[in-house]
């Protein structure tokens, strides 16, 4: 395999489907879908497909915005940045791995968390799909960065990539990312048969954080240890 492949196949897979993993966007996502399928499948579908198109649209946005910083931060400030919210993360998520199963559902300590509640922003956003689309896009740049310190570290590799190269390669980020929200929006649908995927998802996620933190990590010092 080329280097681009290794580049796919070895960090970009499993850094995004890392980063997919949010409980609030989940949580998020699940009620909007709720408060539609009071209305019909069609209505929901519509809604599903809308807001992660938006999001598509908006994570691709900060990921320009991510590699305009990759490109003129310097490298080794990237990569310290980066390996210490790799080492935040997964010290985090050891000591509050016994409180994982309660993060099936949006907790109402979490910031982001209190303020989709507060604005009551699933019931306002379905009325009108395009307050729907601003809603995946504003996500985007405020609920999903939360976790997006392995997406800053794919803009710091592919910076010394050509934009189109760039464009490819974020292309199949982000469509790896989405993919939790396609499922979800699939079950909800009835397009599959399988239930509770938003649960399924997060069964998991205190082994997914390690991974992603302990790949940051192990990215970042190389990052470090290579100035090019």
């Amino acid at each position: 395999m080329d280097n681009l492949s290794y580049l796919i196949m070895g960090f970009i897979i499993p850094s995004a489907l890392a980063d997919s993993i949010d409980p609030c966007i989940f949580s998020l996502f699940t009620s909007m879908l709720i408060s539609a399928s009071l209305t019909n499948v069609g209505r929901v579908f519509k809604v599903g497909v809308v807001f992660i198109t938006s999001v598509y649209v908006g994570y691709v946005a900060f990921g320009f915005l991510l590699r305009y910083l990759a490109v003129f931060i310097p490298r080794y400030v990237l990569g310290l940045a980066t390996l210490a919210y790799g080492l935040v993360t997964l010290t985090y998520t050891l000591l509050t791995a016994r409180l994982s199963h309660e993060e099936l559902v949006c907790r109402e300590d979490r910031i982001e968390c209190r303020l989709i509640n507060a604005l009551k922003l699933t019931r306002k956003s379905i009325a009108n799909l395009a307050i729907v689309s601003l809603l995946g896009f504003i996500a985007a740049f405020t609920l999903l960065p939360c976790s997006a310190g392995l997406y800053i570290l794919f803009n710091v590799i592919t910076a010394k990539y050509d934009i189109l190269t760039w464009l490819a390669l974020t292309a199949i980020y982000v469509a790896i990312f989405i993919t939790p929200l396609i499922l979800i929006l699939t079950a909800f649908t009835g397009i599959t048969k399988v239930k509770n995927i938003q649960e399924k998802l997060l069964k998991h996620q205190t082994i997914v954080k390690i991974a992603g933190s302990t790949l940051m990590i192990a990215v970042s010092a190389y990052i470090l240890a290579t100035p090019y």
